[in-house]
């Protein structure tokens, strides 16, 4: 058993971010307090389901009850095989489960520090309109929203980009709000308003149907790949057929809980997996290097907004 502390705190975003068609610039965080190092977890409006209050009572619930047990280790199991799978434990929201296994990830890599793979994340950024299209100037990977009215405005922004850094690798979010035909025209126009090479570089286009099973037969028609996002979890359900290996899965693991996500990585080693943050704090970004370290070679969506 081991004493923490809760409280709460308010902090403003770098600018406003997005959520789920809203703009939101600052978020209430809960502070934890392990072992005299601080975390501070967050939930987004929209998004998450479980509230910070229910976080903060199973949290220390779970370190005030349990004993654990560091001589067997396995990031693929709930709570990383630290304690007995009972009731409470089964019954962990996934969310709290996420926020739970980041605070273990703590204290395990001071423990066991030589169980972590330290493989470098490269990171895509998210574009600003404030920032201009100048600040990318560097930049390696970008992701765009996009809008089914959004294409002209779309079109210049990549030709700009791509005069700034002609390599720019872009992906383009799409935000659930096309249909198959409007994705269609968007992606036609494209095509004849774009360079060859600067279309060449856009890696995916992600989640943009209004419709989930519109994601597959658009594929079928599209020589840009289509990226799932956190719907990924009805890929159980599908068949190889039906979800080709080539499709990205965008994941935001607080969603999931990092055993879980670490458990599907290994079992789909071959699959194209990105690591997606919901903004979190800096402190909870234990969790989505760790799980990012797992596809070194993939652009992860960890930027700091904080």
């Amino acid at each position: 058993m081991i004493d923490i502390t809760v409280s709460y705190e308010t902090f403003a975003y770098k600018e406003p971010v997005p959520v789920r068609g809203k703009i939101i610039s600052e978020n209430r965080f809960l502070k934890v307090t392990l072992l005299e190092q601080d975390y501070f977890i967050s939930v987004l409006p929209g998004l998450h389901e479980a509230t910070l209050e229910e976080i903060a009572f199973k949290i220390k619930r779970f370190f005030s009850t349990y004993t654990l047990d560091f001589k067997e280790i396995n990031f693929a199991v709930k709570l990383f095989n630290l304690v007995p799978v009972d009731d409470f434990i089964e019954e962990l929201h996934s969310e709290t489960l996420f926020n739970i296994e980041v605070l273990l990830l703590g204290m395990i890599r001071k423990t066991h520090p030589g169980l972590f793979n330290n493989n470098e994340v490269m990171q895509n950024e998210l574009y600003r309109a404030s920032s201009g299209p100048s600040h990318y100037a560097s930049s390696k990977c970008l992701k765009i929203k996009i809008a089914p009215a959004s294409v002209e405005k779309t079109v210049r922004l990549i030709n700009e980009l791509h005069r700034i850094n002609s390599g720019l690798i872009l992906r383009l979010d799409g935000n659930r709000q096309f249909e198959i035909n409007e994705m269609k025209t968007f992606v036609e126009h494209l095509k004849i308003s774009i360079s060859a090479e600067s279309y060449s570089l856009i890696d995916y286009i992600e989640e943009p149907f209004k419709n989930f099973t519109d994601t597959f037969i658009f594929q079928k028609k599209c020589d840009l790949k289509i990226a799932m996002d956190e719907s990924f979890s009805t890929y159980n359900q599908l068949s190889e057929k039906d979800f080709p290996q080539n499709i990205p899965v965008v994941i935001k693991a607080s969603l999931f809980g990092i055993s879980s996500i670490y458990n599907w990585m290994q079992t789909h080693s071959k699959k194209r997996t990105i690591i997606s943050s919901s903004f979190e704090h800096p402190t909870v970004k234990i969790g989505l290097v760790f799980l990012a370290a797992e596809r070194p070679y993939e652009y992860h969506g960890l930027e700091n907004f904080l």
